[in-house]
């Protein structure tokens, strides 16, 4: 399973075409005012915030061209902007220039502080490439930023990778922290069922995919957990549902 990447857009704007083409003619605009010259710095920290903003919504788009050009123009105006390094840290990674992505990726952090947006994304590289130490390495460092609004999503990531190390008892840990910060997660819920089963604790594991479900559609995956801990627990009727739901799961797809 992969981890969960975050695209950083500091407001919380949907982009739509409509304001896209605003967007930009704002850009256009406020390059034509005389009485704020390209050099002052709250131009220029105008520009770099407004380009990588654009080049974020291009990218939740999946708009990879447009959204590196506007990166790029971050950049000429300020080569350190560490938003801007983040985000081609992405644009590289979608097109598989791994090295150029890692470099990135590193730049940014140097510059960026704690910046657990982009360290979570690193991680997240770093598990796609299987690296799973260093990745658990950078997420351990992520979970600790109180502050990190998506630190749910951090702790989930953690205990994935650990998972990967056969760190069962810390996976376990960091799945209900998440838990602790959101008690509707469904990725934690689901989880922690799939750990209390491999403990051999089948009503344990019956609780939380029970909650899973309240939460989550239901899955490939968290029905056939299910008709295995139902004819465990001699939950017949149970049992049969879950048959029933996976039959036609199977059937949609």
């Amino acid at each position: 399973m992969a981890l969960q990447f975050v695209l950083k857009l500091k407001s919380r704007v949907c982009f739509s075409a409509y304001w896209m083409m605003i967007f930009m003619w704002s850009l256009q605009g406020c390059s034509a005012q005389p009485e704020q010259p390209r050099s002052s710095p709250s131009a220029i920290q105008q520009s770099v915030y407004s380009y990588t903003q654009l080049g974020f919504a291009y990218l939740e788009r999946d708009n990879i061209e447009r959204s590196k050009r506007a990166f790029l123009k971050a950049l000429n105006f300020d080569d350190k902007a560490y938003d801007a390094v983040h985000g081609m840290a992405l644009i590289y990674q979608k097109e598989g220039e791994f090295e150029l992505a890692e470099e990135y990726f590193k730049t940014a952090l140097r510059a960026g502080g704690s910046f657990s947006v982009a360290r979570n994304n690193y991680a997240a590289f770093l598990y796609s490439q299987q690296r799973y130490s260093e990745a658990c390495h950078q997420l351990e460092i992520t979970v600790e930023d109180t502050l990190y609004v998506k630190r749910r999503l951090a702790f989930e990531n953690l205990g994935l990778c650990q998972l990967q190390l056969n760190q069962v008892t810390q996976a376990e840990t960091s799945f209900k922290r998440a838990l602790q910060l959101d008690r509707n997660s469904a990725r934690a819920l689901l989880e922690l069922a799939s750990i209390k089963e491999m403990q051999n604790h089948p009503q344990g594991a019956w609780g939380y995919l029970k909650q899973h479900l309240k939460v989550a559609k239901a899955s490939g995956r968290s029905l056939m957990l299910g008709i295995r801990l139902a004819e465990q627990l001699g939950e017949s009727a149970e049992h049969s549902r879950f048959l029933l739901e996976l039959s036609r799961l199977k059937e949609a797809d």
